[in-house]
């Protein structure tokens, strides 16, 4: 790994520190450079209660060290090691994060992960393999306040692994649809979003490819 834009990546990461050191990218949260800020403080500011925030598709952290700071407890997913090791040195001092070392879907079993050398974020399921899949609602988990997906077109089956628990709890919710991914792993363009939308939910706010909703 390497330090650099004020964060541990992978050795190999080039796209997403450079997008960051960009001028018109400067943006800073929490002390350090920021990466999709304008998302973060957008989704983050409609939530009224600021206990139990999510982030599946946890990389290495850029997500829920800022989160980390806006709510009470995080929980992260992040099924790629060399991810994971990023994101502990990341999250150093930020005893309120909890991070799974697997996927998320809609049913249990265990995948392969493909992530581009120079753009880790470039991280997608991409078929049977040796990495835990579970679904979200196995967790149990009570009064999610803040949920965000982003896992390169995989996010229609994380809903559909854990429509009880955005049922009950109703987080304001960020997911992201690249369309093209969606489209390569057998899925709708938009099933995420039009998904949620079946359970209640409308789109606030989209921000190049990131749908903020609300459930009404």
């Amino acid at each position: 790994m390497r330090f650099i834009a004020d964060w541990w990546f992978p050795s190999g990461e080039r796209h997403i520190p450079a997008w960051m050191l960009k001028p018109k990218n400067d943006m800073r949260i929490n002390g350090r450079l920021s990466y999709q800020g304008e998302k973060q403080i957008k989704s983050t500011a409609l939530c009224k209660r600021r206990g139990l925030a999510l982030d599946v598709g946890g990389h290495v952290g850029l997500w829920s060290y800022n989160l980390s700071h806006a709510f009470g407890r995080v929980i992260a997913f992040e099924p790629v090691e060399d991810h994971r090791h990023c994101f502990a040195r990341n999250m150093i001092g930020r005893d309120n994060v909890e991070l799974h070392p697997v996927a998320l879907g809609k049913e249990p079993g265990k995948v392969a992960i493909f992530s581009e050398e120079c753009n880790s974020g470039y991280s997608y399921v991409s078929g049977p393999g040796d990495i835990p899949m579970i679904t979200l609602d196995s967790l149990r988990l009570k009064d999610v306040d803040f949920l965000k997906i982003d896992c390169e077109g995989y996010e229609e089956n994380v809903i559909r692994g854990g429509i009880e628990t955005i049922t009950a709890s109703k987080p304001v919710i960020i997911v992201e649809q690249k369309r093209d991914m969606a489209e390569k792993l057998g899925l709708p363009t938009l099933g995420a979003v039009d998904l949620l939308k079946t359970l209640g939910y409308r789109v606030v706010d989209e921000l190049a490819e990131d749908y903020i909703m609300v459930a009404e």
